[in-house]
């Protein structure tokens, strides 16, 4: 007798069989103890997950001696045909090779005849998304209202790609991945029963190699049997399925904390020297990533996702989100690259390097929060006043800034108090000026930005006048905008203790900062020495003329 592959021997025959379905199989059982079950059905989901057995499972229940029954006997002569897939009144249908309409026009033919000897005459579409467009239009009809001994059971991996008219026309059970727990068991039950030692590492990673298909995972252990025989162990599994020593992932990652690239490198030479490929070294290496972001997001309690207790342990503390996020992007980019790159090697050192020397990465909200920080410590060194020298003579350096401050002469604007001095009111405005800039900067930084580019001019009738050059015309349009405004008046309100109003005006005739500190004739004649604006030097006033300058001290040779 030919062998039988353990996905076929341990295929359910019952509904208590299946494995991780237990809303289909919950809703199956009722409607057949309850005598509402449909005509047609459709079981979509991926693959090895069960939608074949399924189908099988509910022709048996429905055409069993004993039934209709949610409990097939298993043993009368329909149900072992209907399991072995050789029975006369339940035909299972391949879509893909009996897909044209002349197919569809046999069946329609076919379900007027009453069944040979069961109950209901079923049929069972496997891949039923490679019927063509005509097929499934001669189908709908039969589909809508077939003869009451037939039934339709309909099984897709794709059921995107079926017309809507046929969804409508069917009870529709979608099928899920199977749990990581849910294969383990299954895995360890056949183990036993066959009577194999099987190590609890080595069952959880075949498991977690097949990514949700049952199916899969027996196929992989019906391989690795035949590598092992009577006893499986961990290092067999990796070397059957190619897998990656889970010491030299952890190892590398060690040298990512350490930022050893020597080591990394090293490591990298040994597995691909082991014959793994570099594409199978990054998708261990995406895998393990993905672990500790979510572990670092959501923490370990988390239910839905099971995490590797030797990765977690080690280096769950050891990045941040935003540094794992850049991890992924290395990796994924060079991934890509390696799919049909000749230099594979060269893409995946490239990568691992690229991470060893990648510094602890912050994210936007904290770069942003840093420089607001500096913004604020700007702005209060530029509040102290400006140091005078011992003999009470302004350095050139505050003579320049305050010949640049200083309003027009020909600017009509009153000074804040009338009872002082003009000097000292324009230093009193401009103080409360820049306490109301600080006072907008702690509220809307955009504003503050936007009104720090206007000089002060003076105040008048309750009315603050701010002028801006010409190039900051757009300055002066956005902060003209009713909320703008309102919010700079408000600001100057609290600070002035009175109702303000803020007047914005753009200057005619810019003259460049430099300038100003250039031309500008000093506050006190006493403090700058004679200028001779005819110096009889040609070269001299060629120079000034140039340059558009004027002599300020003539220091002859001695």
């Amino acid at each position: 007798m030919s062998y039988v592959v353990l996905a076929r021997r341990y295929r359910p025959q019952t509904f208590e069989d299946v494995v991780g379905q237990d809303a289909v199989v919950t809703t199956l059982r009722n409607a057949i103890r309850s005598n509402r079950v449909a005509h047609a059905y459709l079981l979509a989901g991926p693959r090895g997950v069960g939608k074949t057995s399924m189908a099988r499972i509910l022709s048996k229940a429905l055409n069993c001696k004993h039934g209709p029954t949610d409990t097939p006997c298993n043993a009368c002569d329909i149900c072992r045909c209907i399991s072995e897939g050789n029975d006369i009144d339940v035909l299972e249908i391949d879509g893909a090779s009996n897909r044209g309409i002349d197919e569809v026009r046999n069946i329609r033919q076919n379900v007027s005849y009453a069944p040979s000897r069961a109950r209901y005459k079923i049929y069972i579409i496997d891949e039923v998304h490679m019927l063509t467009r005509e097929a499934f239009n001669a189908l709908l009809k039969t589909l809508e209202e077939p003869p009451s001994h037939v039934k339709f059971i309909f099984a897709t991996t794709a059921v995107n790609r079926l017309p809507e008219t046929v969804q409508s026309r069917c009870q529709r059970f979608d099928f899920r991945n199977i749990s990581a727990q849910d294969i383990e068991k299954r895995l360890a039950y056949i183990c036993r029963t066959e009577g194999v030692q099987a190590e609890d590492a080595a069952i959880h990673t075949i498991a977690r190699y097949a990514r949700g298909g049952l199916r899969d995972s027996q196929s992989v252990l019906d391989q690795i049997l035949s590598f092992c025989k009577d006893r499986i162990s961990s290092e067999d599994v990796n070397f059957v399925l190619g897998c990656i020593d889970e010491d030299k992932i952890l190892g590398m990652f060690d040298s990512f904390v350490k930022k050893d690239a020597p080591s990394a490198l090293k490591t990298v030479s040994e597995i691909l020297s082991e014959g793994k490929t570099s594409g199978e070294c990054i998708d261990q290496m995406l895998s393990c990533i993905r672990e500790l972001l979510i572990f670092s997001s959501c923490g370990q309690e988390t239910k839905w996702v099971e995490f590797n207790a030797s990765l977690v342990q080690r280096f769950g503390n050891s990045f941040t989100r935003d540094t794992l996020m850049y991890m992924v992007q290395i990796f994924s980019d060079a991934r890509m690259r390696t799919t049909d790159s000749l230099l594979q090697r060269i893409l995946l050192e490239m990568a691992v390097i690229k991470v060893c020397r990648m510094e602890s990465v912050g994210s936007l909200y904290d770069v942003v929060e840093r420089i607001a920080a500096l913004e604020d410590r700007l702005v209060h060194i530029n509040d102290k006043p400006a140091k005078r020298n011992e003999e009470g003579t302004p350095t050139q350096e505050t003579i320049s800034r305050q010949m640049v401050s200083e309003p027009d002469a020909g600017a009509c604007c009153t000074p804040l108090a009338g009872n002082r001095d003009h000097g000292e009111d324009v230093h009193n405005g401009k103080d409360v000026w820049e306490k109301i800039l600080l006072s907008i900067q702690n509220k809307k930084k955009s504003t503050w930005a936007l009104l720090k580019e206007g000089r002060f001019i003076g105040f008048k009738n309750e009315e603050i006048t701010i002028e801006f050059p010409s190039k900051c015309s757009f300055h002066k349009e956005k902060l003209d905008q009713i909320e703008e405004k309102k919010l700079v008046e408000q600001c100057a309100k609290e600070v002035m203790q009175g109702n303000v109003r803020l007047k914005l005006t753009v200057s005619k005739n810019d003259i460049p900062e430099k300038s100003k500190a250039t031309v500008s004739p000093a506050r006190n004649a006493s403090d700058q020495q004679p200028v001779d604006l005819h110096h009889p030097d040609a070269t001299v006033q060629k120079t000034l003329s140039l340059f558009g300058g004027h002599v300020v001290k003539i220091k002859k040779g001695g």
